[in-house]
């Protein structure tokens, strides 16, 4: 059960996101079935990878993601205009960002592993390579991705033995970047989806017109839903971004609370599976891949599903596995077999000492 647990997630949730497309933009569907299938590749193909092997391969993994990071930007320059994806012979973009996490996890995994000390040596090599995926991802811009990538990176801070002042001195840290991104870096109209949302019926037919479309989508699903093929905001397209952002509304109002809750319930197993498999596996560097794997997937579905339904400002972030895209599914698929393949070499090591 636990060796079959992540292939069958990942099947589950890519039938919804095919069946749901095919309802809401059917010219989507079969694409995304075909990122599932690559994606499903991918993830039995890693999961026959050594764990050692793997993070052998860290390093060329984290050069390969600011490799094309850099090549993202150059392609803005050269557009004069933002550009997150690179087009791939007109067959596929592949957004880099989207590498961030799993690939600049590794390589952190594998020198936490080595060690934990709070040096200077250590954090000024930790916050160089966390730091600069972050900086190039920021001025693409695409501050969605740039906050759940730190997110994640922060989690080694369960691995580290940090004290009340270390605390307090990085919310001082957090504090004053915050008031400088504001300041400074954010753009306007990323100001204006916070301000929106704390005042929404402000400006309904404008910067909260996403908000709000979302949530009379996901109240008119009610218990039972409309019904596959019968959402009215998804199918008049009052529902912007809906195969993407805003897919958690249109299945809310297609599958109504019932389904949604389902939904959240398969999220809510995942996590705790990696929470799990986190206590148990023999490698520290393992241990803390997962946590961050873990930590990405929760936080994208809260904060997803967070502003589909009002509570949370838009940020762009996607839900994990069922979203549109190839960069998230192919990605997310190829990380969860990097975490299968830990399993599956406890699982020999396992079988080994029963013999």
């Amino acid at each position: 059960m636990r060796y079959w647990f992540l292939p069958a997630v990942i099947i589950i949730l890519g039938l919804l996101s095919v069946l749901t497309l095919s309802s809401i933009a059917p010219e989507l569907a079969s694409k995304q079935l075909l990122f599932f299938v690559v994606g499903g590749f991918s993830f039995f193909a890693i999961s026959k990878l050594s764990w050692r092997r793997i993070t052998a391969l860290s390093p060329l993994g984290y050069i390969l993601t600011v490799l094309l990071l850099i090549l993202t930007l150059v392609i803005s320059l050269q557009t004069r205009n933002t550009a997150r994806w690179i087009n791939i012979g007109g067959l596929f973009a592949l957004q880099a960002s989207q590498l961030a996490v799993p690939l600049v996890g590794l390589y952190m995994s594998t020198l936490l592993a080595k060690s934990r000390e709070l040096t200077f040596k250590n954090i000024a090599t930790w916050l160089i390579v966390v730091g600069i995926p972050a900086v190039l991802i920021l001025i693409e811009p695409d501050l969605g991705t740039t906050i759940v990538y730190l997110a994640c990176m922060a989690t080694a801070g369960l691995f580290l033995h940090i004290k009340t002042k270390h605390i307090i001195v990085l919310g001082g840290v957090v504090l004053v970047t915050t008031l400088i991104a504001w300041t400074m870096v954010l753009k306007p109209y990323q100001k204006q989806r916070i301000t929106s949302f704390l005042d929404p019926q402000a400006d309904i037919s404008g910067a909260s017109y996403n908000s709000n479309q979302a949530m009379i989508a996901v109240g008119s699903g009610k218990f039972l839903g409309r019904g596959l093929g019968q959402g009215i905001q998804s199918h008049l397209r009052f529902l912007p971004e809906r195969q993407t952002d805003f897919i958690f509304a249109s299945i809310a109002e297609e599958f109504g609370f019932l389904g949604s809750a389902l939904i959240i319930l398969v999220y809510f197993a995942l996590i705790l599976f990696l929470l799990r498999t986190a206590r148990t596996t023999q490698f520290a560097s393992t241990q803390f891949y997962i946590y961050m794997v873990a930590a990405q997937i929760l936080l994208q579905t809260f904060v997803n599903i967070g502003m589909n339904m009002g509570v949370l400002p838009i940020t762009g972030i996607t839900l994990p596995l069922l979203s549109y895209g190839g960069s998230s599914v192919i990605t997310l698929a190829a990380t969860l077999g990097l975490l299968q393949a830990d399993i599956a070499t406890q699982k020999k090591e396992l079988t080994l000492q029963l013999s």
